[in-house]
């Protein structure tokens, strides 16, 4: 499985995710429809906006692969020199790519959960879906419609830094200590989770503003960069 592939990546045994994943891990299934267009779109328009997932790794296909031939379909931010994954902080130096997603396959999204346990090492993808240009979008023959699996541990899972990815980042955690549930409930006012530690990996992510809304890519994506901007 993932999970073992994972494990042994990180030179863990292989059921330290799969360990961590036996009572009540969270697998939620989307299923986004594109449909077809019948007017041009504006130029510059999303399907869906920049963000990364907060799970600790998805699985993304398509049915219809008209859009990504036109500039439409899924699209990740990296380093335009060395081609790996970018965020917020980097946005100068960043560019979108896009993802081709052959027939029958997945592309696998590593997302926050895997980046603060490797602190890091495995970077959580900033990805997006654009709109086909506008003398483009109407000439796509079909809608298009992706599924996204999401996989994260058990819902009570604490999520912090491998000793040995601590280790190999020079002793410096990026991120501070938390759990599954606590990364995934933002909105919720159970009295379980710690409110301003949500509120910091919210603006840490870059992309939302403290209400949850869109805003533009530029803000630092590390909770230790937030941390050292508000002092």
């Amino acid at each position: 499985t993932m999970y073992e592939v994972f494990s042994l990546a990180l030179g863990l045994s292989c059921d330290f995710f799969t360990s961590r994943a036996r009572r009540v891990p969270t697998w939620p299934v989307t299923i986004a429809h594109y449909p077809k267009q019948l007017v041009p779109p504006p130029e510059g328009t999303m399907r869906i906006q920049p963000h990364w997932d907060r799970t600790l790794f998805a699985l993304v296909t398509t049915q219809d692969l008209d859009e990504q031939t036109l500039g439409g379909g899924l699209q990740i931010l990296v380093d335009r020199t060395t081609g790996c994954a970018a965020d917020g902080r980097n946005i100068d130096d960043a560019e979108w790519r896009s993802v081709a997603i052959e027939p029958d396959c997945f592309v696998l999204n590593v997302g926050e959960q895997m980046a603060r346990w490797t602190n890091g090492r495995f970077k959580h993808v900033v990805h997006r879906v654009p709109n086909p240009s506008p003398a483009m979008a109407t000439t796509v023959k079909h809608g298009r419609i992706s599924i996204m699996a999401y996989v994260s541990p058990d819902y009570d899972t604490p999520v912090e830094c491998l000793p040995s990815c601590l280790e190999a980042s020079g002793g410096v955690a990026k991120y501070e200590p938390t759990w599954v549930g606590e990364m995934l409930n933002w909105n919720s006012n159970l009295p379980i989770y710690d409110k301003a530690k949500q509120e910091r990996m919210r603006m840490a992510q870059g992309l939302y503003n403290a209400a949850g809304s869109q805003t533009t890519l530029g803000t630092p994506t590390d909770v230790n960069s937030v941390m050292s901007s508000s002092t």
